[in-house]
């Protein structure tokens, strides 16, 4: 389990210059709603959290737990989302460009990039 275990100590290490961040769990409904998220790497992380017009620009998730995760309006412009559970997560009116969405699960099956426009981006 990471050390980190507050929203105010995550956003401490990422003005730090943190941008790696392995093991988080923010499983609670936290905010990070209009957070400059950009660049980081969360890798074995798990969310349940509102990232509504949070900037998440060029940030990675990987193999991180998504599930019923709010990223409505969110900037992902050349983010990627890959080997992540994603059941339940929202994404309306995000902006996507360059956007990575791949090999990710959503009720027992491998979702990627196609599945993401048809199912998950109108939500």
């Amino acid at each position: 389990m990471s050390v980190i275990q507050t929203i105010e100590q995550f956003l401490e290490a990422y003005k730090n210059g943190q941008r790696t961040f392995t093991d988080l769990e923010f499983e609670h409904g936290e905010s990070f709603h209009a957070q400059d998220l950009s660049n980081i790497t969360f890798n074995h992380c798990w969310f349940y959290a509102d990232f509504t017009q949070a900037n998440l620009t060029n940030t990675k998730f990987l193999d991180c737990n998504i599930k019923c995760s709010n990223f409505r309006e969110a900037n992902l412009t050349t983010a990627t989302i890959t080997g992540c559970p994603v059941d339940g997560t929202a994404f309306k009116n995000a902006i996507i460009k360059d956007f990575i969405f791949e090999n990710n699960y959503c009720q027992g099956s491998v979702v990627g990039q196609k599945d993401f426009l048809e199912i998950f981006y109108i939500y």
